[in-house]
């Protein structure tokens, strides 16, 4: 066959390879068996399951039977198949015109809670919901054992033949991470004091002063020389829901705690199966949104699994695998500590990494697979953005039964687009690497939080979502749970209740096309979903190299990436052909 053929009569991957009768990289077992007038059938109509769902920002719980079945109506109309019920703090700044705010969970918060999911259902619509709300969940209820955990360090450089007297509660107060939300109440227990030289050739682990402390007073005896005093401090409960709704703000849940974990997720479905009986007959799935911990790393038998899982202590290398903390739980980029040697430097990064895995592997067993295993209990699948610090990229997309990534809208999408970084590009980072976990695992469904938009909410034009969805498709997505939908009564003041997010609403001046781009995806999704992504080529990412050079990165938005170009090989890829 001619090459120019050849096109002509095939399609260009976005997430696999070129093919005939395929769409976008995918096999499409439908068009194999002879389904023809079957899949012509449902790409002209496409069921609830392809259509957009919408984050459906139920703002300050401050709720109403006849409005939640308005808005329901408001957005079958306009072509969405499905609503992400996500209770939000209420926009600051808004007028509540009269409406009182519930508080999850209680009585008539499931009532409206009983209206939403009834009234989907009658409707055709599909439903997900939240666990807890905003993110990442947790609440006020919560004991101090059951909240987030971090350990961390602080050093002070001491000059040798002098003494030194530190007050425990001025050392402990001096860890204080740039937590972008901050709890209120937070317990600081120091763990660990050490003093080391300033410079050392070998390993050492340096003097435990602990023995040291007399009525909460270190005093240290400094040798000749210039030394370093190097302290852990744990931190609990440092971290608050990012814009939680009543009863459900508050510190955020320790993920690192299994306990703690089906503590929180049974009291969730006991009160929704005490309103509605089993949650399958209304939900979909169960979704965990942002794993933004900030730094969380931390429960208090880590050291003994640390020593069963890699085979050797961490407690001696402790103070020198942890980092002090910056904004969003990033490493502080500042020289501080003992100045070992290469070999002791390399040495240590390793040591680094082993403490990174036990943590990966934890977060797996007492987070992802007991959120796992309560879903299928509850007869709902689990749906889960599955990046971040605690997880591997690629792996835990491969463990949750609906894998989320995000795309992003910004002035520069679809514009200036150069061969490596991010300019010009919706999707994020992780997009590639939960479409490809997805893939590998026989997933159906690569779910994106779509179109997030957190700086020009009422600047987006149709013209530039369809940019950033087409983006989102081409980077594998195949399911587009947009951001969002707003629940605001239409007597709320123009522009109505805004938590954030572009401005899908009725009140908005494109809506009336809305209906068409909505179309579009939903016959996107369709063909997506009923075929199977395959690829020429697989791109194996250097993570063990990254994370040895820079450590664990804050996924989807790390600070480095290495090499320069690990984000952009699959673009070069597909745009000669390949897949």
């Amino acid at each position: 066959m001619k090459r120019r053929t050849f096109f002509k009569n095939s399609l260009l991957v976005t997430s696999g390879t070129l093919f005939m009768d395929s769409f976008l990289g995918c096999v499409n077992p439908l068009l194999q068996d002879g389904n023809v007038d079957e899949y012509f059938k449902g790409f002209q109509d496409p069921p609830a399951d392809s259509r957009l769902f919408v984050r459906w920002w139920w703002n300050g719980n401050r709720l109403a039977e006849n409005e939640i079945l308005r808005e329901l109506d408001v957005m079958q109309a306009a072509g969405i198949g499905g609503v992400e019920i996500n209770p939000i703090a209420f926009p600051e700044g808004s007028d509540p015109v009269g409406y009182e705010a519930l508080t999850i969970f209680e009585e008539k918060w499931l009532d409206m809670l009983q209206v939403a999911l009834e009234g989907a259902k009658e409707r055709g619509m599909i439903c997900d919901m939240i666990v807890g709300s905003g993110w990442p969940f947790g609440g006020e209820f919560l004991n101090k054992e059951d909240q987030s955990q971090m350990v961390t360090i602080e050093t002070i450089d001491l000059e040798g033949g002098q003494s030194y007297h530190f007050k425990i509660d001025e050392l402990v107060d001096r860890v204080d991470p740039e937590i972008h939300s901050r709890n209120k109440t937070v317990y600081r227990e120091l763990q660990m004091a050490r003093l080391l030289p300033k410079v050392s050739r070998d390993f050492v682990e340096g003097e435990d002063l602990v023995s040291s402390i007399t009525d909460e007073v270190l005093s240290i005896n400094v040798p000749a020389g210039k030394h370093v005093l190097y302290y852990v401090v744990k931190l609990t409960g440092y971290m608050a829901v990012i814009n939680g709704a009543p009863g459900a703000s508050g510190p955020v849940l320790n993920h690192y705690s299994k306990s703690a974990t089906e503590k929180y997720l049974n009291r969730i479905s006991g009160f929704i199966t005490g309103k509605v009986g089993n949650m399958g007959e209304y939900i979909r799935a169960m979704f965990c949104d942002s794993m933004e911990l900030e730094g969380a790393n931390w429960n208090d038998d880590l050291p003994g699994e640390f020593e069963v899982r890699r085979g050797y202590s961490i407690l001696p290398y402790f103070p020198f695998v942890l980092k002090k903390v910056g904004h969003m739980g990033n490493p502080l980029e500042e020289d501080y500590g003992t100045l070992f040697s290469e070999d002791v430097t390399s040495m240590l990064k390793r040591v680094e990494l082993d403490f990174y895995l036990t943590r990966i592997e934890l977060f797996k067993e007492r987070f992802i697979d007991t959120f796992n295993e309560w879903c299928h209990k509850n007869n709902v699948k689990s749906r889960m953005q599955p990046y971040g610090r605690g997880m591997h990229p690629l792996e835990a997309s491969m463990e949750i039964d609906i894998p989320e990534c995000e795309t992003w809208l910004s002035r520069g999408v679809g514009r200036a687009y150069p061969s490596t970084g991010l300019a010009g590009r919706a999707p994020t980072l992780s997009n590639k690497y939960v479409a490809s976990g997805a893939a590998l695992a026989g997933k159906d469904v690569v779910s994106c939080e779509e179109i997030t938009n957190t700086s020009m909410a009422f600047m987006a034009t149709l013209e530039n979502i369809k940019v950033a969805g087409d983006q989102s498709n081409i980077s594998g997505v195949n399911h587009s749970i947009l951001h969002g939908f707003n629940y605001s009564p239409p007597e709320a003041p123009f522009p109505g209740w805004v938590r954030y997010g572009t401005y899908f609403s009725e009140r908005n001046t494109w809506w009336p096309y809305f209906r068409r781009w909505s179309d579009y995806k939903a016959r996107i999704s369709y063909l997506l979903q009923n075929a199977t992504p395959r690829a020429s080529v697989a791109i194996l990412q250097p993570l063990t190299d990254l994370w040895l050079k820079f450590g664990p990165q804050r996924d989807p938005f790390p600070q480095k990436w290495y090499p320069e170009y690990q984000n952009n090989l699959w673009e070069a890829i597909h745009q000669n052909g390949g897949g």
